[in-house]
């Protein structure tokens, strides 16, 4: 009986001991703890879009020698023209300025031809942009002349030349004087334009 409760005992103790152990994963060996990999994570800014490197920018001249001009910004690439610019005039306020012939230059300035579809024979568009209402034919035709002028006179002039030296000639299909009847209003071909030059037709 005595031999009895000490082997009892014994198993007890191996039972007790074995529930002490850490459990070992199969294979018999503790298991190392594995590495995360690293992740370099790499945060892009967006990048703007940067304009092309030819594109350079101008200024639009719109309003009257009489009343003064508002400035405007145009951008454009390549090399200025004075078809880019009146396309820029044309663009900016809806105005129809579509050129019958290339602007002739030379050395004592240069000569515009106006279609007869342009505003200038047909009168605003309609709807009109409320920056740029005309109320009647008379001021969008010295507007038109005038701007046109005024833009070609700064954008080819020289730094510290005078604007006013480059001479701007208008003149019509058929190599003809301008002439608005609708006005009754004719300027010569020999002379530069200035509104306040302007005959009676």
């Amino acid at each position: 009986m005595k031999k009895l409760a000490i082997l009892f005992a014994l198993a007890l103790c191996v039972a007790l001991a074995g529930c002490n152990q850490s459990v070992l994963p199969q294979g018999g060996e503790p298991s190392e703890p594995q590495e995360t990999p690293e992740v370099d994570v790499i945060i892009t800014e967006p990048e703007e879009p940067t304009p092309p490197a030819d594109e350079q920018t101008a200024t639009l001249y719109i309003g009257t020698r009489a009343n003064g001009f508002t400035e405007y910004p145009m951008t454009y690439d390549g090399e200025l023209t004075a078809e880019k610019l009146i396309q820029g005039i044309a663009d900016l306020t809806a105005w129809d300025l579509t050129l019958a012939e290339d602007v002739i230059s030379g050395k004592g300035g240069m000569s515009v031809c106006l279609s007869s579809e342009s505003a200038l024979f047909t009168g605003p568009p309609d709807p009109q942009k409320e920056e740029f209402h005309m109320y009647d034919v008379g001021q969008l035709a010295e507007t038109i002349l005038d701007s046109i002028q005024k833009t070609l006179q700064m954008g080819f002039t020289g730094e510290g030349g005078d604007p006013d030296a480059l001479d701007i000639w208008y003149y019509m299909e058929g190599d003809q004087p301008l002439e608005l009847p609708i006005l009754g209003l004719s300027w010569p071909i020999d002379q530069p334009y200035q509104w306040a030059s302007a005959g009676s037709s």
